[in-house]
């Protein structure tokens, strides 16, 4: 998130994190990094999403590495779930997009049904990530061999 608020000044950009640890650690680097275009929230993203955001207010809602929670008994507790998907739509303008990146090809395939699930959302086949920057997630997949699954949908009427 620092890296995009870095190479885009101009734009506002709002990291929620649920863990104090990351909040702290992302709000820590926004400090010294003079980035007055970065706020950090430590709530849960669903929360924020349903009661902060103001409709048709939101350009971009990234996902980056959310918990899979690969055990059947805990999917209640994933994040990208049908409702998350409603709210992301109703928070974002039209042209909006929600873009998705995971390492857990089963957390994929399950969240991509959950947002076609949405008719508010089209699939944005052609986004890969491209111009988002590296996490230290990523570098540790990527050191790892794991693969990268990447899914972007844009917001129409």
């Amino acid at each position: 998130m620092e890296a995009r608020a870095r190479r885009e000044p101009e734009r506002n950009f709002v990291a929620v994190e649920r863990l104090l640890g990351r909040a702290t650690k992302i709000a820590k680097k926004a400090v010294r990094g003079g980035l007055r275009n970065l706020r950090v929230l430590r709530l849960e993203s669903a929360y924020f999403l349903k009661h902060l955001c103001l409709p048709g207010t939101v350009e971009v809602i990234t996902l980056r590495y959310p918990d899979p929670w690969p055990k059947r008994r805990h999917r209640g507790n994933r994040i990208l779930n049908r409702e998350f998907a409603a709210d992301a739509a109703k928070a974002c303008r039209s042209g909006g997009r929600l873009q998705l990146t995971t390492d857990d090809q089963a957390y994929f395939d399950w969240a991509c049904g959950e947002v076609a699930a949405c008719p508010e959302w089209k699939t944005e086949m052609d986004w890969r990530g491209a111009e988002e920057p590296t996490s230290e997630f990523e570098e540790k997949f990527k050191a790892e061999g794991r693969a990268v699954c990447r899914r972007a949908w844009v917001r129409f009427d």
